[in-house]
């Protein structure tokens, strides 16, 4: 499998040899564009689309599998454990320390909600149809969802300027066949006040299309959506006892 970096080059030297696409290249270029253009507009059903849906629905039947698995049933850490450690520690504190793991485990023992947005449970998840499934996963790297669930998750209120968070949006530059089945487009994510250095990249992203029977689809791998960081959720709820 040709890395990133490999399928970028090759991108770039066909675009800008100007090569012209083969005969039946118009249908993946016309893929591309559009299911970008319902992205960028977050109609996440319209996009889930041009997905290939076959392919997805393997990802998340393992998914599912994987999440349905018995949660991690290691050794907890207890007040006396912690007093132990630091023996300075005010029982509050290491009550309250306790207290915020155990919800910490609890909240992310069923991952599903992270990638599935709107979708509480593996169980739910495995009601949905591949493409509503296929939206929801979209729509889970939507920024303003993650702040919205991140911040639910923690038990505090959504914040009430969540609409006015920058999006991303993305522009298709080129495609570029690299066998008869197998295209590859080449867009540009474009980030709102940016003030990354040009030499950090990561702006050029890679997708991957293939001939299914007639139909030019979208491969649904990882690397396809951008990842989202945590949310620092802190000021939303009080902090650990002050010592007396």
């Amino acid at each position: 499998m040709r890395s990133r970096t490999a399928v970028t080059a090759l991108l770039a030297a066909g675009l800008l040899a100007g090569a012209d696409v083969a005969a039946g290249q118009g249908a993946p270029r016309d893929v591309a564009a559009r299911f970008l253009d319902a992205w960028n507009a977050r109609r996440w059903t319209e996009a889930a689309r041009f997905l290939d849906l076959d392919q997805f629905d393997r990802f998340r039947q393992d998914f599912i599998a994987r999440a349905r698995r018995a949660p991690d049933d290691g050794p907890r850490l207890t007040v006396e454990d912690l007093r132990r450690q630091d023996p300075s520690m005010p029982r509050e504190v290491a009550e309250y320390q306790v207290r915020m793991m155990e919800e910490q485990r609890q909240r992310y023992a069923d991952p599903t909600p992270f990638e599935f947005a709107r979708v509480a449970t593996a169980t739910a998840l495995r009601a949905l149809t591949p493409a509503e499934a296929a939206a929801r996963w979209l729509e889970s790297r939507d920024p303003r969802w993650q702040v919205r669930m991140q911040f639910e998750q923690a038990g505090c209120p959504a914040p009430s300027d969540l609409e006015d968070i920058p999006l991303s949006t993305r522009r298709l530059i080129g495609v570029v066949a690299d066998a008869d089945s197998i295209t590859y487009g080449l867009f540009r994510e474009i980030r709102p006040d940016d003030e990354g250095p040009n030499w950090a990249g990561g702006d050029l992203v890679v997708m991957e299309l293939r001939d299914r029977g007639g139909r030019w689809l979208i491969q649904p791998r990882g690397d396809l959506l951008p990842e989202v960081g945590a949310v620092d959720v802190s000021d939303c709820r009080g902090g650990p006892p002050r010592d007396r």
